[in-house]
């Protein structure tokens, strides 16, 4: 791939492609973690303003969403760790 010949690379177009693909990841992780969050913290909203927020929506689903978006990144990089050691040749 085109975008992993870039990244090997230790110029500046490696770090504007690394973050515009940090980018792309964290609106994907965002997406996913915001509706499993909104479905633990059992609020309907996804993170907007309310007519009258409680304190599910104020402090808890925004807690829940940093924890999966820890456990996601975790994830992230054991798959990573697991695809790398699957292309090693011996």
């Amino acid at each position: 791939m085109v975008i992993v010949q870039i990244l090997k690379r230790k110029d500046a177009s490696s770090v504007v492609v690394a973050i515009v693909l940090g980018f792309i990841l964290i609106t994907l992780v965002s997406s996913v973690t915001g509706e499993l969050a909104a479905k633990i913290s059992g609020t309907t909203d996804l993170g907007g303003y309310a007519a009258s927020p409680d304190w599910k929506l104020t402090y808890l689903q925004p807690v829940v969403v940093a924890a999966l978006q820890v456990i996601a990144l975790e994830v992230l990089g054991w798959v990573y760790v697991f695809a790398k050691g699957l292309s090693k040749s011996k």
